[in-house]
Formats: C-alpha cells, sequence, structure tokens
C-alpha cells in the first residue's frame, strides 16, 4: 500500500521557514550567552518564535482528518522519527566525547548520560503522536463549528492563563485539557481546513499585520516590556517535564498568522503577493526549498550538535558590535547550509538513508 501524496507547496515553505527560524533562534541564543550581542539584537530571535509551534501545526494538517490504522501508523510514524534521533544522538555523543578528549575532560562524564534531556521537542513529539489517533476521530466527527469552538478556548484559555500569570494570581481553573502542545496540532489542522470569506490579498495583508505585531510585543516581553504578558509561557513546563514550547496567546496569533500568510501567498495571482509567489515556484528556489522542508528534521537534530560548539568556540570572544553582528548573520547561514547538506550527504549513503530524517 503507498503512503505517498502529492506535496503541497506551502507546507515545505512552512517547514523551510521553521527550520531556518530555529536555527536563527538557537545560534542567536549561544551569541547572546556569550554577550556577543545585547538584548535588544537577541531580542529579535522572538520574531522566529513560530518554528517550533509550526512544526506543530503541519503535524495537525497533515496527520488528521486521515483514516489510520494503529500498527501501520505507529510503525511509519516512529520510525520517522527515531532512527534519526538515535544517529544524530550517537554523533552528538561522539562529539561531546572529543571535546571531553582535547578540550575540557568534564565533558567525559556527559557521554553516557541518559538521552531525556538530548532534543526536548523529540521527546513531546513522541507524545503527541501517542495521541493523534484519538485525537483524530474526534476531528473526524467534529463539525467547523466545533472546531471553531475548540480553537476559541485554545486562545481565550491561553489570554486567560497569560493574564493570570501577569497578574501573580493563583487560580484552579484546569484548562490543560486544551492548553499544550495539542493546540498548535488542532490549530494547524483547521487553518489548513478553512478558507476565510474575503479577497486572498486582503487574507494574506491582516495575516502580515498580525504576524508584525505579535512579533514586535513578544520582542518587547523579551525586553521586559512588561514581562509576563507577552513573554514566553511555557504551560508544559514542570519538575519532571523539560519543555520549551511557548504557549502564550501572542505566540499562538504570531505562528497562526504566518501559517495563514505563506498558505493563502500561493494562491495569490495579483499584486506584489502575487511577485513572492512566482519566487517561491521558481524552479530552483523550489528545489531548494523542497530540499530544507525534507531536511527540516534532521537539520533541527544536527543544529543541537552545532550549538554546543559554537557554545564553547565563542566563550571568551570579545568583539565590536558590528564585527559582532556580522559574525552573528554569518553564523546563521553557516549552520543552515552545513545542517542541510549534512542530511542530504547522509540521505544518499546506502543503509543510512531512513536514519537522515530526509523525507
Amino acid at each position: 500500500m503507498s503512503h505517498k501524496r502529492e506535496r503541497i507547496k506551502y507546507y515545505d515553505t512552512l517547514r523551510f521557514l521553521a527550520i531556518l527560524g530555529i536555527i536563527f533562534l538557537h545560534v542567536s541564543q549561544v551569541f547572546h550567552t556569550a554577550d556577543l550581542i545585547g538584548d535588544r539584537i537577541y531580542s529579535l530571535s522572538e520574531i522566529t518564535r513560530f518554528a517550533v509551534p509550526v512544526f506543530l501545526m503541519m503535524t495537525g494538517a497533515l496527520l488528521l482528518n486521515r483514516d489510520i490504522e494503529l500498527g501501520d501508523f505507529f510503525k511509519r510514524r516512529f520510525t520517522r522519527i527515531i532512527l534519526p534521533f538515535i544517529l544524530f544522538l550517537i554523533i552528538h555523543r561522539i562529539v561531546i566525547y572529543i571535546i571531553g578528549v582535547y578540550y575540557d575532560p568534564s565533558y567525559l562524564g556527559k557521554v553516557f548520560n541518559l538521552p531525556f534531556s538530548y532534543n526536548w521537542y523529540f521527546w513531546l513529539i513522541v507524545g503527541v503522536y501517542f495521541f493523534i489517533p484519538i485525537l483524530n476521530k474526534v476531528v473526524q466527527n467534529s463539525t467547523m463549528k466545533e472546531l471553531e469552538y475548540f480553537v476559541v478556548v485554545i486562545l481565550i484559555g491561553s489570554l486567560f492563563y497569560q493574564i493570570m500569570l501577569y497578574l501573580n494570581m493563583v487560580h484552579s481553573i484546569d484548562l490543560s485539557f486544551f492548553i499544550g502542545p495539542i493546540s498548535f496540532v488542532v490549530l494547524g489542522y483547521y487553518l489548513s481546513v478553512k478558507e476565510f470569506d474575503m479577497s486572498v490579498n486582503k487574507i494574506i495583508t491582516i495575516a502580515l499585520l498580525i504576524f508584525i505585531v505579535t512579533s514586535l510585543l513578544k520582542m518587547g516581553g523579551q525586553l521586559h516590556m512588561p514581562y509576563n504578558l507577552f513573554h514566553d509561557y511555557q504551560a508544559t513546563k514542570s519538575k519532571i517535564i523539560k519543555s520549551s514550547l511557548d504557549l502564550a496567546f501572542v505566540q499562538l496569533l504570531q505562528a497562526g498568522s504566518l501559517f495563514v500568510m505563506i498558505k493563502y501567498i500561493h494562491k495569490s495571482t495579483s499584486g506584489i503577493y502575487s511577485k513572492i509567489r512566482q519566487l517561491f515556484e521558481n524552479s530552483v528556489v523550489n528545489r531548494f526549498i523542497t530540499s530544507v522542508s525534507k531536511a527540516s528534521y534532521g537539520m533541527y537534530l544536527m543544529n543541537n550538535t552545532f550549538k554546543l560548539v559554537l557554545g564553547l568556540l565563542l566563550a571568551g570572544v570579545v568583539l565590536a558590535k558590528p564585527s559582532a553582528i556580522l559574525l552573528w548573520l554569518a553564523t546563521i547561514a553557516f549552520v543552515f547550509i552545513v545542517s542541510w547538506l549534512i542530511v542530504v550527504v547522509i540521505s544518499k549513503i546506502p543503509y543510512l538513508g531512513k536514519w537522515s530524517g530526509y523525507h
């Protein structure tokens, strides 16, 4: 039985932007920790906080409202994520061992650490996959109005929790059934099937404005203006769960608006937005976007190792701000391209291809 479907172009564009956003964010974190870029420059990374939410939204768009046979679903899904995880975890531990031998002996003790702290997103998506067959049945038996009810509760619940956090008010209202990774999964499916009753270019413009406003609010939150109202809200993080998933109201709007914007840019037939669509559809650009999209999971796993190495290389480095900013941007481009090339090369090696995360 073949499971191959025609690729949806705007899905590939979203994955491309999501993995670029993750690398932008991770490299920025390293440069900020090394004090090479200050808070104001680092706050720009909030523009790319949509990255992990968009990957979760793609999970909903691709996997919900499908005919799922449990054995086949778990075999295919877990093979796609577990084999690359094992390969890149081994690479990561080899790099740690080399660092321990030649640079800092304290790293040797980390070589055999349990893998639960390596790449929190992997463990999050494992949990999401376990719930997908159940959520799928809910979606299959829901009307559009019922899905909209789900989305409205997600948005209102997230806003409510954010306000309570800002006011430092303790309460007993539990909306954890709605507020979690599943929020983005449901939102992604809903936005993939929802068609808005207005012109394509008007939809894009509204989505763009929402994206700009929410990104600016998140930048303000990063700069503590005000801290709790617009900063990250990691609702699922606890003493025993390591998670960096931001479930803030503005994050839901930022990721959702980007999803809608890219979806409708690929439909635009007039004005400047159609020019952007034509750029996306240029044969060379489209092949590159598609290849990066296919490599995005492997790139996500690989960039953790780059983050580790960069942290060591930049420790103690002192640069003037213009030089530091140029190095920061060049490093983002370097990590993006090299991560992509590594995944593509591994995908071409016999017997290792399915371990590469390229699909």
